[in-house]
């Protein structure tokens, strides 16, 4: 009787201890994820900044020219960084800005996102098959990504449309 005791008591603390590693988990990927949507959004104000102030049409920005001309916040992991970040941009003959990840992010940036860009239609997931603008919100935005055709991004990436101040 004894053991089946000492059993019962190791399975309940087993039990408590596995419980508690995955809600741990699961803040830590939370974190992550609110993380990376944060800096898609600084990623975001800084070639909107730059193309306020530069009239380019059908171009993107690189990196060290968001740096180099004070866009990004020096204080950003982005600016730190010295391998190339996930982020991407580019303006279309329109003047719409687009910012997009050029590698699926390692987390699921959706709700993040959604909820940095108050639930914007602007915000979505670009889907190759259908050319258009996917809302975690609002589903199919009928906004066209024609202007990215031919870009490496991937299926299913997050896309966020801008335009310059």
């Amino acid at each position: 009787m004894w053991n089946v005791v000492m059993l019962a008591v190791l399975m309940s603390v087993a039990g408590i201890y596995v419980t508690r590693n995955h809600q741990t988990v699961d803040r830590a990927e939370a974190g992550l994820a609110a993380g990376m949507a944060a800096e898609m959004g600084v990623y975001r104000g800084a070639v909107a900044r730059y193309f306020s102030e530069h009239d380019l049409l059908a171009a993107s920005v690189s990196t060290a020219t968001l740096k180099s001309g004070g866009y990004l916040p020096p204080w950003s992991r982005m600016y730190q960084q010295s391998t190339p970040l996930i982020w991407s941009n580019y303006r279309d003959a329109g003047g719409v800005i687009y910012v997009y990840a050029t590698s699926l992010p390692a987390q699921d940036l959706a709700g993040e996102l959604a909820r940095l860009a108050h639930n914007s239609v602007l915000l979505g997931v670009y889907r190759a098959s259908a050319g258009t603008l996917h809302s975690p919100v609002a589903g199919d935005t009928g906004i066209s990504l024609a202007a990215l055709a031919g870009r490496a991004i991937p299926d299913g990436a997050p896309v966020w449309i801008a335009t310059a101040p």
